[in-house]
């Protein structure tokens, strides 16, 4: 299924360079949503992360029409996406960017964790504001935007085993913290 999406998203990509607006406007609107959410989880302000979400898609829609080749466009805007917040909190030094965990842990462990079963929208947002901003990334891409560990590590740029390192760490946050 994942592979029609992506043949999808390929064909999407191959009319806009051609382009076709109509096609860019169905990855538009097939990703916007998401990217936004992803967004607005990082810098919890809607004005801010609508800003941020049509400035990624703007940034797409230039590198595109200038016939830059995507691999996997999903991994691609959520990049972008998260190189646009990062460079909002840089230009205002607002946070410090968190240090990198090097851990690994079994290959078939994923961590389990379902926000929504035990937490209002506040008490999620509160929560998720107490992680890192790396890691608040990391859980947010797993288990709202509900993406693979190996999609999570080409987004982030690490191994997927790291990526489970840092999920495993924040459950046990998270869970301490609900507790």
């Amino acid at each position: 299924m994942k592979e029609h999406l992506e043949q999808n998203d390929n064909y999407l990509i191959l009319k806009a360079t051609q382009g076709e607006s109509e096609a860019f406007g169905m990855l538009f609107d097939k990703y916007s949503d998401k990217i936004y959410r992803f967004i607005y989880y990082k810098v919890i302000n809607k004005e801010l992360a609508e800003d941020l979400t049509s400035q990624c898609f703007l940034k797409a829609w230039e590198q595109i029409f200038a016939g830059r080749k995507i691999k996997t466009f999903q991994a691609w805007v959520y990049r972008i996406a998260r190189n646009l917040v990062v460079d909002y909190y840089r230009t205002r030094e607002k946070e410090e960017l968190p240090l990198i965990y090097q851990e690994t842990v079994e290959e078939g462990d994923e961590p389990r964790f379902n926000p929504e079963e035990t937490l209002n929208p506040e008490e999620l947002e509160k929560l998720l504001l107490s992680l890192k901003n790396e890691v608040r990334e990391i859980v947010i891409l797993k288990y709202i935007e509900e993406l693979s560990i190996n999609e999570i590590a080409k987004i982030v740029d690490k191994s997927a085993g790291n990526v489970r390192v840092i999920l495993h760490r924040a459950l046990k946050d998270l869970q301490d913290k609900i507790k």
